[in-house]
């Protein structure tokens, strides 16, 4: 059995090196109608790997507890990373080369308004509790609060945006508003951020009499203590 589950995260494996590939070098031919047919085609085709790789995961857990997984476990996470970056990359491509995106399947003859992809640079959230209210008010400036976004590619950008475990957070809806829901009633834990803020205050290692380190020493205690009283 674990030798079939390989074979097939393989196959998956080579389907996705593939779309990678597509991706990178992509080249649009002569007008955005094609664009639009082969784009949409290549991310239902990204879409389509997501329930396989959680099937495929689902099968490895069913294995006897005897059975050694951390390996497998590890290769299809940075898959399903990978899978999660590509979606992003093709709704990037559609936005460049096609007059109307079509990320949410909607019949080719709905036109949506032209998506636009901002110009800052997305935030990045690390799982730090006294960083989340920061994150998610840039993240609502950038993108959530952007209409020209539907909700799909505003969920592909949130997902873009987690790093390190928060990459495998997981909502029942696998939507923009789930997710973010998932994340505030992890996040937006007052206790939790307090008690991270203290902890970062009674850290704070003693300093020498450089000035420099003076001035670091008392920033960083008058950051924390200005959260606190946030």
């Amino acid at each position: 059995m674990m030798q079939k589950l390989n074979r097939l995260r393989g196959t998956i494996r080579d389907r996705v090196t593939m779309l990678n590939k597509v991706a990178g070098s992509y080249e649009p031919p002569a007008t955005p109608e094609e664009s639009e047919i082969i784009l949409n085609q290549k991310l239902q085709n990204v879409l389509e790997l997501k329930p396989q790789m959680k099937k495929l995961l689902a099968d490895y857990l069913d294995l006897p507890d005897s059975t050694n997984l951390e390996d497998s476990k590890k290769v299809i996470y940075n898959m399903e990373e990978e899978i999660e970056d590509l979606q992003v990359k093709f709704i990037i491509l559609i936005t460049k080369y096609c007059k109307a995106p079509n990320a949410d399947n909607v019949p080719m003859t709905v036109h949506k308004p032209k998506l636009k992809i901002p110009d800052l640079p997305l935030p990045e959230f690390t799982g730090k509790y006294e960083e989340y209210e920061s994150f998610k008010t840039q993240f609502m400036s950038i993108i959530g609060n952007n209409e020209s976004l539907n909700d799909t590619q505003k969920c592909c950008y949130l997902k873009a945006s987690l790093r390190d475990d928060e990459k495998h957070i997981d909502s029942n809806q696998d939507t923009f508003q789930s997710l973010l829901s998932e994340l505030d009633v992890d996040y937006q834990n007052n206790r939790a951020v307090i008690d991270t803020l203290i902890k970062n205050v009674l850290s704070v290692g003693k300093a020498n009499d450089s000035p420099r380190q003076l001035r670091n020493l008392a920033d960083i205690i008058k950051r924390n203590l200005n959260a606190l009283e946030n």
